[in-house]
């Protein structure tokens, strides 16, 4: 009986079903979506004006957003852009939209995420910044020591740009460069890369140049006198980009990268087959050379390779050309101004007066360059450790009242007698007038100004430099001071100078 009641259970439970017998629903909740989640998050330089160099995105870890942002960027507007997962985004109460909500990051941010159920999930915003400097490193094959001026070796290059252009790597070979300075304890070197290549911001090329300014306190003086150069607008001057360098794995400091001297069509732009570029130096250390007739000035062919003896002859006569328009009994009243360009050599003599560069008188590191057919005109400048009133006396800065023309005892000083003559055309001193008091009245507050944004940008980096060379000064803002009242003084000393008859 029982068994029978069981097989006939279904048949009763559909009747009562079907009779319209109902029962409640049975009602699950679904449950909220807890979903809280920063998928990804940058800053996009299209939405950002001070990102020049591109977008810059953030990596999300445990709860943090680290962003590396460039050294002196405006952060007191930036718009983020991100993806999520969750209903919405804050920071501080307020609602984020992506590519759209401007934050003031130079307060805390803390982005949370809200989910559908309202459960939270925080990030906070970590900004740390790019040196203000590009960073140089190069690992020279097998790790092996650079002890030579004359031999390159292989080696591997890469530069953290930190917004003064694109990052580089590649194959470069490096060697010592330098007279005086390769006997320092911090070593200059020549790089010539395997191709060219544009290396922070400047025109493509394969040589370059660190400088190590090992005696200059300030690390600035050669990147100054450039600045003054650009300023006076003495053409192809050289560009200055302070570096900090690690080599082979180890910090060697704070370094001035820059172009190599030489002809070519973003270096000295002449004809770099016919023209000449010509480096007057007590070295003597070039291939081809001579010592002229009349000032018995050292000079040097730098470029471009001499081909034949004839072809070194004619460099010889067209430099012997100029000397004698100048040693004549007619000068300044002959043809002397179309054989050299006067207004560049007024130029160059108010850059080395201003910095006080004594090594015109000897000389060394002049250089002049002719095109084929066209003058002989001065530049670009090069090295100035020694000025700044340092030769003689081994300390810059000191007095600003000592002129620049200087006959030497110990030497013939010929940079002297052959630069000093042009100041002997009475058109010439007009000039130099001239030229000097439109630079001083329009350029002066540029100058300065300079100084302390290179200082600025150097601050850090000087700093690591004295600390490992123990060498320089520890009081980088006071010297760069004394930089600046020096020039100050220079600039009024100039000023009385050109005054005198």
């Amino acid at each position: 009986m029982q068994k029978m009641f069981l097989k006939a259970l279904p048949f009763f439970i559909f009747l009562f079903i079907a009779s319209g017998c109902k029962e409640e629903p049975f009602n699950e909740e679904i449950p909220l979506n807890s979903d809280n989640e920063l998928l990804e998050y940058k800053l996009e330089a299209s939405l950002n004006s001070g990102l020049s160099n591109g977008d810059i995105k953030g990596k999300i870890e445990r709860g943090k957003i680290e962003l590396k942002l460039p050294y002196g960027l405006d952060v007191s507007e930036l718009i983020a852009t991100f993806s999520y997962k969750g209903k919405e985004v804050l920071v501080g109460g307020k609602e984020q939209i992506s590519g759209t909500t401007p934050n003031n990051f130079s307060n805390a941010i803390i982005y949370t995420i809200v989910a559908e159920d309202g459960s939270r999930r925080e990030y906070t915003v970590a900004i740390t910044y790019s040196s203000p400097i590009p960073h140089v490193y190069i690992t020279t094959e097998n790790g092996t020591e650079i002890t030579s001026k004359d031999d390159y070796l292989s080696a591997d290059i890469s530069i953290e740009a930190n917004g003064w252009g694109e990052d580089y790597s590649g194959e470069t070979q490096i060697k010592g460069r330098g007279n005086s300075t390769w006997g320092m304890p911090k070593k200059p070197y020549r790089l010539k890369l395997e191709k060219k290549a544009s290396l922070l911001d400047l025109a493509e090329e394969k040589d370059w140049v660190l400088l190590a300014n090992y005696i200059d306190p300030t690390l600035m003086l050669n990147s100054v006198a450039f600045k003054i150069a650009q300023l006076i607008g003495l053409q192809f001057t050289n560009h200055a980009i302070p570096v900090d360098l690690t080599l082979n794995g180890k910090y060697v400091g704070s370094y001035l990268f820059t172009e190599q001297v030489e002809l070519s069509s973003s270096r000295v732009n002449i004809d770099d087959k016919k023209g000449v570029l010509l480096e007057l130096d007590t070295n003597f250390d070039e291939d081809f050379k001579f010592t002229s007739n009349n000032y018995r000035l050292p000079v040097m062919v730098k470029d471009p390779d001499v081909e034949s003896d004839e072809h070194f002859q004619q460099i010889k006569s067209d430099f012997h050309q100029l000397e004698d328009a100048l040693v004549s009994e007619s000068f300044p009243n002959n043809n002397y101004k179309d054989i050299i360009d006067i207004e560049s050599v007024v130029k160059y003599l108010i850059i080395y007066n201003l910095t006080h560069n004594m090594e015109i008188n000897h000389p060394k590191s002049i250089y002049l360059y002719k095109d084929a057919g066209g003058k002989y005109t001065m530049g670009p400048i090069w090295d100035f450790d020694w000025a700044y009133d340092y030769e003689g006396k081994q300390v810059h800065f000191g007095a600003y009242t000592t002129p620049l023309f200087r006959k030497f005892d110990h030497s013939p000083a010929t940079g002297y007698t052959f630069f000093s003559r042009f100041l002997e055309d009475p058109e010439v001193m007009q000039l130099y007038r001239d030229t000097w008091s439109q630079f001083h009245v329009g350029k002066k507050g540029e100058l300065l100004g300079y100084i302390d944004w290179y200082a600025g940008r150097i601050k850090e980096s000087q700093k690591k430099d004295h600390q490992l060379w123990k060498n320089g000064t520890s009081d980088f803002e006071g010297k760069v001071r004394q930089l600046k009242q020096w020039l100050e003084g220079r600039f009024h000393y100039m000023d009385e100078e050109t005054l005198s008859p």
